[in-house]
């Protein structure tokens, strides 16, 4: 075919694209999302393996609708390691890694950010400074949300799109207190970890816990590397307790499973950490889990649950991938739905959140729309992602029980799939 009719034709499809409304544009600058995060830990590798598996879906449409600019838009990630997750690294290094990122990167927004609370902290200031609006989805806190409500003018570039640890510590004391309802059961015992998340997490379970009923018998903060619990579990054992709750992220908290296991703890056991919360924790750990409750924090990240369909679209899109299984799953649904979230802001803005910082804020506040989770919406006096008991008015968390390989939702009420089964060790 000659030069000519291959140019006609080109004109005529072009002329067609504008006549039905669709912008045609060769290779329009990207719209740049931050992640400055710590690589070494596994729930930041997934958490960016799910932010490409949205931006991919969303670049195989064409981009990102931007009416103010009359054109589609493709999504970009560029990364930056915090180190923040390695022990022993200083919150000022993970300061310097998000400063160069936003400095030398300059990305209209940025999504997971560190995943320390500490450091989490720490970064507050800097994304005041750049007025950067941060869909923050790891670290759990509650002091973030004092440091907003402290200056909420200065802060409100920061928003949490997943969970925090006072709503994680309400969720874990609902569903153990069905071993109360259930068993009569109410002593119980605390192992926390002593970082800022886990001890929010385990204070706000004991508190509500105790206005159940309960009695607490046992409360011991660990330090980040303890690599023997046999001390604190032998006083579980002799404090009479009926239910063992562990909360933390450190990789050697899989040693306190495997102890309380061996050495045989008369409690039901309510473990919040990473790796026994994913579906690979089976072919690692086999029948010690039996029965051992866990809660992958947002509804449907750890594993489907039939009453959010969003997450069993999540987990085949996950396996289409080939993705390898999760590690620590806890959030990694946030970060996919964080990437959502912005695209739903930006269209409805018109704009890109770094060309109006300021006004783009309220567009995130006023997000309305079906994540994995259940329903996405924010607080707005505390920017803060709506967790409660129903997936049709808000997100929601849910807990599961392992039975024979399974995790099987047990929590809350309207989405559970069993109901909690007492372990024959403790009948």
């Amino acid at each position: 075919m000659k030069r000519g009719s291959w140019l006609r034709i080109a004109v005529g499809v072009v002329s067609l694209f504008f006549w039905l409304g669709i912008p045609v544009h060769a290779a329009e600058k990207p719209i740049v999302l931050g992640m400055p995060t710590s690589f070494f830990q596994p729930l930041c590798k997934s958490s960016k393996l799910a932010i490409e598996m949205a931006i991919e879906e969303i670049n195989a449409q064409g981009g990102i609708l931007v009416k103010e600019e009359g054109v589609k838009r493709p999504l970009k990630l560029v990364t930056a390691d915090t180190r923040c997750g390695e022990p022993g690294t200083p919150v000022q290094s993970a300061l310097m890694a998000v400063d160069k990122l936003i400095a030398e990167e300059k990305p209209d927004a940025i999504v997971v950010a560190p995943f320390r609370s500490e450091a989490m902290v720490a970064t507050m200031d800097l994304i005041a400074k750049y007025k950067m609006v941060t869909l923050q989805s790891i670290a759990q806190t509650p002091k973030l949300i004092e440091i907003f409500k402290g200056d909420p003018e200065k802060y409100k570039y920061w928003f949490r799109a997943t969970t925090n640890s006072v709503y994680v510590g309400t969720a874990a004391a609902k569903t153990m207190d069905l071993a109360r309802v259930l068993f009569k059961h109410n002593k119980l015992f605390i192992i926390a970890q002593d970082t800022l998340w886990a001890r929010a997490a385990a204070d706000a379970a004991k508190a509500k816990l105790e206005g159940f009923g309960w009695t607490t018998v046992g409360y011991e903060p660990v330090a980040v590397g303890t690599n023997d619990f046999s001390a604190i579990l032998s006083k579980a054992r002799s404090s009479g307790a009926q239910m063992l709750y562990v909360v933390g992220d450190m990789p050697t908290l899989p040693v306190c499973f495997k102890q309380w296991k061996s050495m045989r703890i008369p409690t039901m056991l309510f473990l919040d950490f990473a790796v026994v919360t994913s579906a690979k924790a089976w072919k690692s750990y086999g029948e010690d889990l039996d029965y051992v409750m866990v809660m992958p924090f947002p509804g449907g990240t750890g594993a489907p649950v039939k009453a959010l369909p969003k997450s069993i679209e999540f987990h085949k899109k996950w396996q289409e991938k080939k993705y390898p299984d999760m590690d620590d799953p806890r959030t990694v649904s946030s970060a996919y739905d964080a990437i959502y979230i912005l695209k739903d802001a930006i269209e409805r803005a018109g704009f890109v959140p770094s060309k109006d910082p300021d006004k783009f804020v309220g567009f995130l506040e006023a997000t309305d729309l079906e994540g994995v989770s259940g329903r996405i919406k924010f607080d707005k006096s505390s920017h803060q992602q709506i967790f409660d008991g129903d997936p049709k008015e808000s997100s929601v968390i849910v807990s599961y029980q392992w039975r024979a390989g399974k995790m099987v939702p047990i929590y809350p009420e309207n989405v559970a799939e069993a109901k909690l089964e007492l372990a024959p060790w403790v009948k």
